[in-house]
């Protein structure tokens, strides 16, 4: 059980006072406080808070800055009291030590700790060197924020890049010309599609089934290659469209706008539904 007193600092001795105003000095937005309380032996301990929190849950008999500039809890004295041994709490730059997963141990002269905490020369030195530190990172990162690039990137992007954007430019510029010259030539295409168009009476359905039955519309290859197969194949063509048309066959013929005809013959004694589609002059 222990019993908490008041943290004024006129209850601190004149360590922790000189303790408390070099960490004020050091960070003077942490809300730096000594609390003084009596511990459960009845020893009279102090404890170092930041914003109202403990830093550590080990209570010190005193708190002194020690001449490398360290914040050093004192855990025991001599029986002079000139001399004594504790943990480190801060280091001279300002970084907190975790204590209670143990830290480092160093002994320290309170004559020295007095005189290097009453003339606050140990704290504007770790002031200055904290704000030079700041200064310097600060600097670095705005210089790395402002060169986001390096000079190798830099030419990487110059000989791959401006090629590239070129290119998608001038990709762009063809597109809306051909979009441009195809309104143009859409009623050129439409007028001459009339003029091409095939005419009804033009359609010989026995012909062209003949053509059908014979490959003409297979590739060059699949079709027959000597003198002697063509022959046999024509025969067999105007055979089969004469067997298949004897019965009758339907035919019927599409016109569209007059540019396109589209013909349909059925053949029910083959089964069979033909089409062909008649424009520019082709059928």
């Amino acid at each position: 059980m222990a019993t908490t007193s008041s943290s004024s600092t006129h209850q601190l001795s004149s360590f922790s006072r000189a303790t408390l105003r070099h960490l004020q000095n050091l960070h003077p937005l942490d809300g730096f406080t000594i609390e003084r309380y009596i511990s459960a032996h009845g020893k009279h301990l102090v404890r170092l808070k930041r914003r109202n929190v403990p830093l550590h849950d080990e209570g010190f008999l005193d708190l002194v800055v020690n001449s490398d500039g360290c914040v050093v809890g004192i855990q025991v004295f001599t029986s002079k009291g000139d001399v004594g041994r504790g943990v480190v709490l801060m280091k001279k730059d300002g970084a907190l030590c975790n204590v209670d997963r143990g830290g480092e141990v160093v002994t320290v002269s309170m004559e020295h700790a007095k005189q290097g905490a009453v003339d606050g020369r140990a704290a504007a030195a770790a002031v200055a060197g904290l704000r030079s530190s700041t200064t310097m990172r600060s600097n670095s990162m705005n210089q790395t924020d402002n060169q986001l690039f390096s000079d190798a990137d830099n030419q990487l992007i110059l000989q791959y890049g401006l090629p590239l954007l070129a290119g998608l430019i001038l990709l762009k510029i063809i597109l809306n010309s051909l979009q441009s010259l195809s309104i143009l030539l859409l009623p050129l295409a439409y007028i001459y599609a009339i003029q091409t168009c095939p005419t009804t009476a033009s359609f010989d359905a026995k012909r062209e089934l003949k053509r059908v039955l014979r490959g003409a519309h297979l590739p060059e290859e699949q079709q027959p290659q000597g003198f002697f197969e063509r022959g046999i194949n024509r025969l067999a063509a105007t055979i089969g469209t004469e067997l298949a048309t004897s019965l009758g066959y339907e035919l019927s013929v599409d016109d569209y706008f007059g540019a396109v005809k589209v013909s349909w013959v059925r053949v029910p004694v083959a089964g069979m539904d033909f089409y062909w589609v008649g424009v520019f002059g082709c059928k």
